[in-house]
């Protein structure tokens, strides 16, 4: 009897230990995690390295007198010499050396120079402009340049984290962080615009930088903002990549953008279903096709056109020589008919 007790006892202890033991287990603290960047910091390590600033410079001369502009007087008159720079941000886009910017950093300057977020620099050669989107292409010389991944400007969300990237100030490369605020803006900087509203941080300087999403792929080239005060007030714009690519590859491929063009100016009034023609350019593809004052314009391409701006676009973005298949309704009667679409 005695040792049965005993066991028992014994046995009882033995529990009590290994509970214990459990217990202590599961409280004890787990190793702390290995530390790990937050925020954003990957997506900049991604971007950065192909966004560049871009410095450009030309020698002008000014009179010293308004008098010196007058034919009579310009034999006697001194002219200054004075240095003109502007500054601005590019991305590159292709490891061959072929950089996105705006026409407007590039357009004035004789000498460009690219300045890498690595700390290299090079003279850049502009290869083409488009002044309807307000986008350029410069080159350097070299190879296996670092690019930036792209993403799809047409899957960007309102409300969607972005960052700005750019050369804000010519104070060097800076970063900034907000949401896409507005999708599809027309005639801020022409009609046919459609761009990127956000409230990141975009100043003088950033023009020609990316906008790029959470994961640092480019969405867009920053081109310009609205501003009381000459700095962010919170509402700059991009041109989509999407767009952007296309003018690139069409500056590469054929020395220039090309731009579709059909000759009709629409009137202010809208029809329920399409867009009323005002007038008709002589001599245009609408011309040619036969359009008429008065007519309604339904589709273009199986398009419907019942707003101005996209119809615009559809036009804009057709290359040159394209066919447009066009839907109009006349006197109550719709009817097909087919232009070619010209060059801007």
């Amino acid at each position: 009897m005695l040792k049965t007790a005993t066991w028992l006892l014994l046995f009882t202890l033995l529990g009590v230990v290994a509970g214990l033991s459990l217990l202590l287990l599961q409280r004890a603290p787990s190793p702390s995690p290995a530390p790990s960047h937050h925020g954003y910091a990957e997506a900049v390590q991604r971007a950065a390295p192909a966004v560049v600033n871009i410095f450009s410079q030309r020698v002008t001369t000014r009179s010293r007198s308004w008098l010196c502009e007058l034919p009579q007087y310009r034999a006697f008159c001194e002219r200054d010499r004075q240095l003109e720079s502007s500054l601005g941000s590019g991305v590159v886009v292709r490891q061959d050396g072929y950089i996105l910017t705006n026409a407007h950093v590039v357009s004035a300057g004789a000498e460009i120079v690219v300045a890498f977020n690595d700390g290299r620099q090079a003279r850049a050669q502009v290869v083409g402009m488009d002044a309807i989107t307000d986008l350029a292409v410069v080159k350097v010389d070299g190879a296996d340049f670092p690019i930036i991944e792209r993403a799809s400007s047409e899957a960007a969300e309102v409300g969607d984290v972005v960052l700005a990237i750019g050369n804000p100030f010519g104070i060097g490369q800076a970063v900034s962080l907000g949401i896409v605020s507005a999708k599809g803006h027309y005639g801020i900087g022409a009609p046919y615009d459609d761009l990127i509203q956000t409230d990141a941080a975009v100043n003088p300087g950033n023009s020609g930088g990316a906008l790029v999403d959470r994961e640092g792929r480019l969405l867009g080239i920053n081109t310009l903002i609205y501003s009381r005060s000459g700095g962010s007030d919170g509402v700059g714009f991009a041109i989509p990549v999407d767009r952007a690519v296309r003018i690139l590859n069409d500056i590469i491929e054929h020395g220039e953008a090309r731009h579709g063009w059909f000759g009709v100016v629409f009137a202010n009034a809208l029809a329920e279903d399409g867009l009323v023609v005002a007038r008709v350019v002589r001599g245009s593809p609408a011309h040619r096709a036969g359009l008429r004052r008065g007519d309604v314009l339904l589709s273009i391409n199986d398009t419907a056109t019942t707003a101005l701006q996209p119809v615009l676009r559809l036009v804009l973005e057709t290359p040159p020589g394209s066919r447009l298949h066009i839907r109009i309704r006349r006197n109550g009667a719709v009817r097909s008919v087919e232009a070619t679409a010209g060059a801007r």
